[in-house]
């Protein structure tokens, strides 16, 4: 078997060591393995977007130091391959939009890369809503960089006999240009993430870990095919038990800071509690048009909408509106506009606060969620649970899912049962076990680890030029300017930006 493994990104651990797994465990069945990598010719990417000269020597020096840990000399190279009419095609792409719509709708044959440039734009800035001005040169370099992997990419398959390339997650500008490089030349692709735990990482057969049905149906296999594991529901059940608990398994727990049992000032069991707990809005925009919610074009909209219903038609509710721990420090329109949320019945409760979220879902009459975990937790802990949101879970049954605002309404004045908890074991089942053992990493943390007894720092040839810029910051200036007039030069055929006199692409 051909194998490519496209890594552009190296800097971070586990990914570059999931990378090293898949290829030593290749290269342990006798395949033929590929190495295709950016050596800084991209313009910017998800790890470097000033494109600086140091963070490329930190990603490129940690690969260099990685290659001997294998078995054996692979061919490793650039992704880079352009030719001096796909140099022209990425000057002319188009790199000005009025909208946010204007840019998601923006595509280059099957590749819809203005909105995977604004997926990466928004997990830079933490903006579900990006201002494009302000952030006008990170957009163009950020298409252009996503067509050259694209074009490169397409050209390598077509020289090339590759059976299968693997990708890092598939969402960010660069990596999504790579999983429509392999589709638009019938190539199968696996997608690399971390897996249930930091022993295990996921692999996601010619899709992304995104992918809502893909999800769905491996959460139902996984389930029906342990039907004889006695210990299936236990597993599941660990899932949400550590949750509950601030266990860190995969990545860390958002409830550190908050205090067990804890519930907001002037809670009145004796009313009809409902509490709603809302998502990273900035997450779910990042990913593609499948993940929208059926009912509002946002979550702050949504809950507008809720409180103007409730405020004269409502009595007797109270709501208690949890902010994701995730969004502390962020600051934006986005979330200037949630703290202006205001009504009598209502208490907001911000993403810092000591009160704990697993005492208000644990108290809650009724939950109300936009897609985050704690709404099939909901269903686990017996509380009746809607979504007004996608999720991984939303098909599984344990939810009521609206089809609109007013039945929404409905179901929050109802006094609802809590559906059966066979969701939430399914869901936790799948999520307390995907993933595939790692044979030569061993993680000693989320962010931490040695691949074949060995943690990986940096080649002597980065250290060297670390330390240059360590001491003289003119070296590095001068650095930054020379690696950004190279990568321009390589990837359009100029060393400054003109505007192309007829873009490339389409709009929708």
């Amino acid at each position: 078997m051909n194998v490519v493994i496209f890594a552009p990104y190296t800097r971070f651990t586990p990914h570059l060591e999931t990378e090293l797994e898949i290829i030593q465990c290749h290269l342990d069945q006798g395949d033929d393995v590929s190495l295709l990598m950016c050596n800084g010719e991209l313009l910017t990417c998800d790890i470097n977007p000033q494109h600086t000269f140091r963070n490329c020597m930190y990603c490129i020096g940690k690969r260099a130091a990685s290659m001997p840990l294998l078995s054996q000399k692979i061919n490793a190279r650039s992704f880079y391959d352009l030719s001096a009419a796909d140099r022209a095609a990425s000057a002319a792409v188009k790199t000005s939009f009025a909208s946010i719509d204007e840019l998601k709708a923006y595509r280059i044959d099957n590749f819809e890369i203005g909105y995977a440039v604004l997926s990466s734009l928004i997990s830079w800035t933490r903006d579900p809503s990006p201002d494009l001005k302000a952030n006008a040169s990170r957009v163009r370099d950020l298409l252009v960089s996503a067509f050259a992997v694209y074009r490169s990419l397409q050209n390598y398959l077509e020289k090339h006999r590759v059976d299968r390339m693997y990708v890092f997650n598939g969402r960010h500008a660069p990596l999504r240009a790579a999983v429509r490089a392999c589709q638009s030349r019938g190539v199968e692709f696996f997608t690399h993430d971390k897996g249930h735990d930091i022993q295990h990482y996921g692999l996601f057969e010619n899709t992304t870990p995104h992918d809502r049905s893909y999800i769905e149906y491996q959460i139902r296999e996984h389930w029906a095919r342990a039907v004889d594991d006695p210990r299936r529901e236990q597993v599941a059940a660990e899932f949400f038990l550590d949750r509950e608990g601030g266990v860190t398994r995969s990545w860390r727990s958002f409830i550190t800071q908050q205090r067990a049992g804890l519930l907001p000032a002037g809670w009145n069991p004796g009313e009809k509690n409902v509490v709603i707990f809302s998502s990273s809005e900035d997450e779910f925009a990042a990913l593609d048009d499948s993940w929208k919610s059926p009912l509002y074009n946002s979550q702050v909209e949504g809950i507008e909408a809720i409180l103007r219903s409730l405020s004269t038609n409502g009595k007797g509710i109270r709501l208690y509106l949890r902010l994701h721990p995730n969004l502390s420090g962020i600051s934006n329109a986005y979330m200037a506009r949630v703290f202006q949320l205001k009504a009598e019945f209502v208490t907001l409760i911000s993403p810092d606060d000591a009160v704990s979220t697993y005492a208000l879902l644990k108290s809650a009459d009724t939950v109300l969620s936009f897609g985050s975990t704690v709404g099939i937790e909901a269903v686990f802990w017996g509380k009746p649970s809607i979504l007004a949101g996608q999720s991984f879970y939303r098909n599984l049954g344990g939810t009521y899912n609206p089809q609109s605002h007013e039945e929404l309404i409905e179901l929050l004045k109802a006094d609802l049962k809590p559906k059966a908890r066979d969701a939430a074991l399914m869901y936790g089942y799948y999520m307390n076990s995907y993933g595939v053992p790692y044979r030569h990493f061993m993680a000693t943390g989320i962010t931490e680890g040695q691949f074949k007894g060995k943690k990986i720092e940096y080649s002597r040839l980065a250290s060297i030029g670390l330390g240059c810029c360590d001491r003289s910051w003119r070296f590095e200036r001068v650095a930054n300017a020379v690696l950004r007039a190279r990568s321009r030069r390589k990837l359009t055929g100029k060393i400054y930006s003109t505007p192309p006199p007829e873009p490339l692409g389409t709009d929708g």
